[in-house]
């Protein structure tokens, strides 16, 4: 059986650059919101659609590869345990909403997409706020666990 990863720092540099992408997704997003009305950025729909479901689940398969074991054995707490139970929950959700905006992002490039510009733009934002939520979620964690371990201590120790 192999041994459970442990965080290097260009785990955490990748981990940095996959979240620096997702907040750059949700600056294109936020211009694809503005741009609904008028619909000029439609080739950029297109592009967005294929991006956001493999973005998010590279992201969350790093995530959940080398960062969620090395927390937990740092911790060696059941809060810990609690804490990445509910952020793999989120990764559950965000995956789904991911793919329910790429799908409508593609049906919009294709002209068959039937909801209305308002329910687009609610999906759009909450799928932003979420992205960007979890983000400050793991960077907080990572945050925590880097200082244990230059401490030599237990993240809630």
């Amino acid at each position: 059986m192999d041994a459970p990863s442990v965080l290097h720092a260009t785990d955490i540099s990748r981990l940095e650059a996959h979240h620096h992408d997702l907040l750059e997704l949700c600056l294109r997003l936020e211009e694809i919101a503005e741009d609904l009305e008028t619909g000029t950025s439609v080739p950029e729909y297109r592009r967005i659609s294929t991006l956001i479901p493999r973005l998010v689940g590279e992201t969350h398969a790093l995530e959940e590869e080398v960062l969620f074991p090395d927390f937990s054995r740092q911790a060696h707490s059941h809060f810990a345990n609690a804490i990445i139970e509910r952020l793999k929950a989120e990764h559950r959700c965000d995956r789904l909403a991911a793919e329910e905006l790429s799908q409508t992002l593609m049906a919009i490039a294709d002209g068959r997409c039937r909801l209305a510009s308002d329910t687009i733009l609610y999906m759009v934002r909450g799928f932003m706020e979420s992205v960007r939520r979890h983000i400050l979620s793991e960077k907080l964690m990572i945050e925590a666990l880097l200082a244990a371990k230059s401490e030599e201590r237990e993240v809630f120790g």
